[in-house]
């Protein structure tokens, strides 16, 4: 389930379906701030503020607050009963706030295959940054950003999104947060399959989908295992098979075996970036929610 709110305030509580761990994404224009989180289960507990992230100019960091009612690692909250709600206070107006907990059940067969969005192509590989190779959620992101109009190097991207706590540019809801700062509405959200992605692409918005793989798991992936990599969905094959601008890929524009994919994408949480103009956000809602 995904609940977004725009306060335009600096504190709001958003009710979720129950569930043992949830994503909060933000979107503020603000340069610096710092956010908590208040946890609210099922049994009637409700944590403490727990301390989530504090970013500015200079850096963001991930923060893991944790009590004995919930605990957050990175950019995921943990409960072992599930949360009902959470509470966002931050010390900076924020333009929007959402939560997104896993959805299960079965969607309604998807659309018929529209044509292929045309995402511009990005790779994460950047010829004067010869060692870093794991750029994939800047580039992934880049690709969003550029169908939308906004042009922005991966580098650049990728130094604003690093979290100094992680070490590394892949914390999902400080991706989104940068859409947001840029004019966009972005936000973290769980999907079901790829039948209820294709909504997306129906709708011509394109998502960037985590996904992960072990040994001659995904025919065809640019390295044989991933513990985690960011891929821009942009449409289907008549088959079904999700064409993909994968940004570890030589020529980025790839096709992949639904079945395989699908696998790969659900297993690692069926998480998907959601980056739209902010007069789509209810859209970005109802069709997260189908």
């Amino acid at each position: 389930m995904l609940t977004i709110v725009e306060p335009g305030a600096q504190r709001v509580i958003l009710r979720t379906a129950p569930a043992t761990q949830a994503i909060v994404s933000w979107n503020t224009r603000a340069p610096s701030g710092t956010i908590e989180i208040a946890v609210y289960r099922s049994d009637g507990q409700v944590s403490s503020w727990l301390p989530y992230v504090r970013f500015s100019p200079r850096e963001r960091r991930s923060l893991d607050g944790q009590d004995e009612v919930a605990r957050i690692a990175t950019d995921i909250i943990r409960s072992p009963v599930e949360i009902v709600a959470v509470e966002v206070r931050a010390d900076v107006p924020l333009d929007a706030v959402a939560v997104s907990t896993p959805r299960y059940a079965p969607i309604a067969p998807p659309p018929p295959a529209p044509p292929p969005l045309a995402v511009p192509l990005r790779s994460q590989y950047v010829a004067d940054q010869p060692s870093e190779r794991g750029w994939c959620s800047p580039a992934a992101l880049a690709m969003l950003l550029a169908f939308w109009g906004i042009e922005l190097g991966v580098a650049e991207i990728a130094a604003r999104v690093r979290d100094e706590s992680y070490g590394g540019t892949g914390n999902w809801a400080f991706n989104t947060a940068l859409a947001g700062a840029l004019g966009l509405r972005g936000t973290v959200a769980h999907l079901r399959d790829l039948a209820h992605a294709a909504h997306f692409i129906d709708a011509g918005i394109p998502v960037a989908l985590s996904f992960a793989w072990k040994v001659a798991e995904l025919p065809g992936a640019p390295v044989e295992h991933s513990d985690g990599h960011l891929a821009v969905l942009c449409g289907f094959t008549e088959r079904r098979d999700p064409i993909v601008n994968d940004p570890a890929q030589p020529g980025v524009a790839t096709t992949y075996n639904q079945t395989a994919f699908e696998r790969a994408w659900r297993t690692h949480g069926a998480i998907a970036y959601l980056v739209a103009p902010p007069a789509r956000s209810d859209e970005l809602v109802q069709i997260a929610n189908r």
